[in-house]
């Protein structure tokens, strides 16, 4: 009986621990994993292709545009910013209180001396601030600080995936990959009850006027254009063969476009211009030219801020503001 005893004990003692074991596998399964470093990239400066790569969370970040401040801001890594600089705008309010905790390095771009004075060990921005416009990018590269300019923000071909990928390789950057697939999830699970909404109501025609030097300057291809294509907002300066995301063009053209809407950005509170809404709008009317255009004759302007149709994180927000007005509906 006693061996028996004892063999019973023993096969239980087997049993707990397997089904202990079973449970810390279990428990694993649900920790999320972790970025796998190096991580590398490729970035086109100055017509050459340059790898990039971090072999660990960076832990003194620069940001050069206020986009890209605003996508790590939502990543929740205002502790792994070292500095930020180009505030063109506002910033956007569900992020004010992280950004008061990052230094502002400047209004525009630092000097180099100031941005080295922060220690990067990783940058990012639009593309302009990487040319002698703000620090050319052989100086930054020369000292080993990896580069990353994400590819919504330089494609003719960009559009909100685009975005959503960039997001998540700056997950993979800083280790904080969980939260960009959250945050693509929830924008994905937003455009989705809009296009639902939409989906058996016309498109609309919009032209978009950032400014006028004698011309109207506005967007031709790129995120923007197939931004507002997901809201049934066709662009009227697509498919003219113009290979540019912004660029000039004439009243004629618009003219002949004849938008249902002009979409206007509206600089006021921004570094950028001194023009606002209404002085656009203004201008837009006591234009002689554009008497004919169906937004004109219906009082039919938008505004928007640019930084709600270029890539950033305010853009599917945006959207269905946008779809609201130009469709007349109730999203929500």
């Amino acid at each position: 009986m006693k061996s028996i005893s004892k063999l019973f004990i023993f096969f239980s003692l087997c049993l707990t621990l397997l089904i202990s074991g079973c449970g810390q596998s279990t428990q694993k399964q649900d920790i999320p994993a972790k970025t796998g470093y190096p991580v590398s990239w490729t970035e086109t400066l100055d017509g050459q292709s340059t790898e990039m790569k971090v072999t660990a969370p960076p832990k003194h970040a620069v940001s050069m545009s206020q986009a890209t401040t605003e996508m790590m801001l939502t990543l929740g890594l205002a502790d792994q910013m070292a500095g930020s600089a180009f505030k063109e705008e506002d910033i956007y309010p569900p992020l004010q209180k992280n950004y008061d905790k990052v230094k502002v390095l400047a209004d525009k771009w630092p000097s180099y001396e100031i941005f080295m004075s922060t220690k990067p060990d990783f940058v990012t921005g639009w593309e302009v601030p990487f040319t002698k416009k703000g620090i050319e990018a052989e100086k930054i590269t020369a000292q080993h600080i990896p580069i990353f300019i994400p590819a919504s923000m330089q494609s003719t071909q960009a559009d909100l995936t685009t975005l959503f990928d960039d997001m998540i390789k700056l997950g993979e950057i800083f280790d904080v990959k969980d939260k960009a697939d959250d945050w693509v999830n929830s924008q994905k699970e937003q455009l989705d009850v809009i296009q639902k909404k939409i989906s058996n109501l016309p498109s609309k025609r919009v032209f978009v006027f950032d400014s006028e030097d004698g011309q109207p300057f506005t967007v031709f291809e790129g995120y923007t254009t197939n931004l507002l294509h997901l809201i049934g907002a066709e662009n009227v300066m697509s498919g003219q063969g113009v290979d540019k995301t912004w660029a000039k063009t004439s009243w004629e053209n618009v003219v002949n476009a004849n938008p249902d809407y002009i979409i206007i950005v509206d600089y006021s509170n921004s570094i950028r211009s001194t023009d606002d809404f209404d002085q656009k709008v203004e201008k837009i009317k006591n234009n002689p030219q554009l008497q004919s255009i169906t937004a004109v004759q219906k009082n039919q302007f938008l505004r928007v801020k640019l930084s709600e149709i270029t890539p950033g994180v305010r853009s599917v927000a945006a959207l269905q503001r946008l779809a609201e007005e130009i469709h007349g509906i109730k999203i929500n």
